[in-house]
């Protein structure tokens, strides 16, 4: 039986958390979301959040380089400013005017950025310039996720999730879902998406089904992640839960919801689950950032 613990709940948004994003230690991470503001807190500490950069307009993606230190910060309609978290300076900035950010992922010294209309921009991380532009279908990019042997997952408002090799060439494709896929990860040789029709479903690297959809939340599942040992998902709704499954079995475990664990009020946009103690980080539409201890 699963023991659930809500170690806090802390502010310091204006705004809805969109995103979070791994730190320089296991006790680190960010948040951002649509106050601009992006902040680095520390789970030894989690009451003193650092105000790392602020920027004018919604952040809903970044993503941290543990190799250089620096913060890739998506923002929106605006392009990527690259944030040296050591000393807060804003070292690079590359715009991409009128075009959406919605996710990024960093793969072999390349950063990929998700924007509308299936149009992924890659950034050359050591010369922070615009390499190539991809095109993969018609739908907003919504997720990334590296697979082994240099591969990418991409997932999109259409439904599909397609993958490309490093050398930016498409691979394969299939149709995951009724609607946006969301959120993708990768463990023990097989894919879990998540999206809009609120379904968990598992696949092999070649887009064949391993389990039968589960219907695992009332409304869409914006992230899903896995627990450091690999035993445990968590996926994080706009029904306002987090829910935690047997990762192997698709079983459902808990759900973390206000009423009986002080959960959150709105939607739950991001999940990170830390190697620090193994705690859970969610974000949420209601500003607020909690951190969840589950043994």
């Amino acid at each position: 039986m699963l023991k659930i613990e809500r170690i806090d709940t802390f502010g310091g948004h204006r705004g809805a958390v969109y995103a979070l994003s791994k730190g320089p230690t296991s006790h680190s991470f960010f948040s951002a979301g649509s106050d601009g503001w992006v902040v680095q807190w520390n789970l030894q500490k989690p009451d003193l959040g650092q105000v790392v950069a602020q920027i004018t307009g919604s952040i809903y993606a970044m993503v941290f380089d543990e190799n250089t230190g620096i913060l890739w910060v998506g923002q929106n309609f605006e392009g990527v400013h690259g944030i040296l978290v050591a000393d807060q300076t804003r070292v690079f900035s590359i715009q991409l005017p009128q075009l959406a950010i919605y996710s990024m992922a960093i793969m072999d010294g390349h950063v990929w950025v998700g924007h509308q209309d299936g149009l992924i921009t890659v950034i050359d991380q050591e010369a922070q310039a615009v390499k190539k532009r991809i095109k993969s279908g018609e739908a907003n990019i919504r997720c990334f996720c590296q697979l082994p042997n240099e591969e990418m997952a991409i997932g999109s408002s259409d439904g599909y999730i397609r993958i490309f090799k490093a050398d930016f060439s498409p691979q394969k494709a299939w149709l995951a879902h009724t609607n946006s896929v969301f959120s993708i990860v990768f463990q023990s040789e097989s894919m879990i998406s998540v999206g809009r029709d609120a379904h968990i479903r598992k696949w092999n690297l070649d887009g064949e089904s391993l389990a039968e959809g589960v219907p695992a939340h009332i409304y869409s599942i914006n992230t899903v992640v896995v627990s450091p040992d690999g035993q445990y998902l968590a996926t994080g709704s706009m029904d306002k839960t987090i829910k935690i499954w047997d990762r192997a079995s698709l079983k459902l475990l808990k759900v973390l919801d206000f009423a009986r664990y002080g959960g959150h009020k709105n939607s739950i946009n991001r999940l990170i689950w830390s190697t620090y103690q193994d705690l859970l980080v969610s974000g949420s539409d209601d500003k607020n950032i909690s951190v969840w201890k589950i043994d």
